[in-house]
């Protein structure tokens, strides 16, 4: 896998579903997208890790990542596994929100990325993923009206049900080494800050040779990208605020317009000041899936 993460899919529309059953198993490196996604595992077992923490799965799971969020899927070659996946714009949910409803919210992983919620909710919802399948794959007159009003329903029930609380938000699977958890929780919390890994290392009692290596394994990426990838996601919605590339560039720790530069391109495929890839640039749509 190269030492970097990958942006993988685009959508064109305001939604996409995706229903699967195969045994291929995912090799799918580290990856963000720019829109939402859902995946509600319906049978199989295997797990996903959302922004460096690992979620062991289980039939009836819906996994929610948030968009710019890295991750990937880890399925098993061999085994049988069934999943719903839905894409879904932001701006689609944002434009089906109030300001006392925000529908995104079901999204930022402050509730947990994974939800386990009682059976009758997980019939429910799945009939309406059900219902949303049918209306796409459908001709009849109102299918694109129909279609829209389902899935808005599935969301907001969805948030309904991570708001009602007493369900069981499975935690992350601590890392075979507990430090590199510890690790992660650092850079993430002091994203912009200047880090060395002499520091890094000394800050946790640990050989810097061995950090480096261990993070790598749990990871998949060394910590050097890591934070430049973490920092370059952070510049680029800081620019999509109305931030300037150089205030974003040095609020995000670079210390060089050049290299910040450089770097933004290679991740992005375009400059800080430019504008983005363009859909002939974009990977080939088979790529959304996963």
């Amino acid at each position: 896998m190269e030492d970097s993460y990958e942006k993988r899919g685009y959508l064109l529309e305001d939604f996409r579903l995706f229903h699967l059953k195969d045994d291929r198993g995912t090799d799918v490196g580290y990856h963000y997208h720019e829109f939402h996604k859902l995946v509600f595992l319906l049978s199989g077992s295997g797990g996903y890790v959302i922004e460096g923490r690992r979620y062991a799965l289980q039939p009836g799971d819906i996994v929610l990542v948030g968009a710019l969020s890295v991750h990937k899927p880890e399925f098993a070659q061999g085994q049988p596994y069934e999943r719903v996946i839905l894409y879904l714009s932001p701006e689609f949910l944002q434009q089906n929100s109030d300001e006392s409803f925000p529908l995104e919210d079901a999204f930022s992983g402050e509730r947990g990325h994974v939800l386990r919620a009682g059976t009758e909710f997980r019939r429910g919802f799945l009939a309406l993923l059900l219902g949303l399948e049918k209306e796409l794959a459908g001709d009849a007159p109102g299918r694109v009206i129909a279609s829209r009003c389902l899935l808005v329903r599935a969301i907001v029930e969805l948030a309904r049900e991570l708001r009602r609380g007493g369900n069981e938000l499975p935690g992350p699977v601590a890392p075979r080494d507990g430090k590199i958890l510890e690790i992660l929780r650092y850079l993430d919390e002091n994203l912009t800050a200047d880090i060395s890994i002499d520091e890094l290392a000394a800050r946790f009692y640990i050989s810097k040779y061995h950090m480096m290596r261990r993070f790598r394994e749990e990871a998949g990426i060394s910590i050097h990208t890591y934070l430049s990838d973490k920092r370059l996601l952070l510049a680029r919605e800081l620019i999509g605020n109305g931030e300037s590339a150089t205030g974003a560039c040095f609020a995000c720790g670079f210390k060089s317009y050049s290299a910040f530069s450089r770097a933004y391109g290679k991740l992005f495929g375009a400059t800080p000041t430019g504008r983005g890839q363009t859909a002939s640039e974009m990977p080939a749509e088979d790529n959304m899936v996963e």
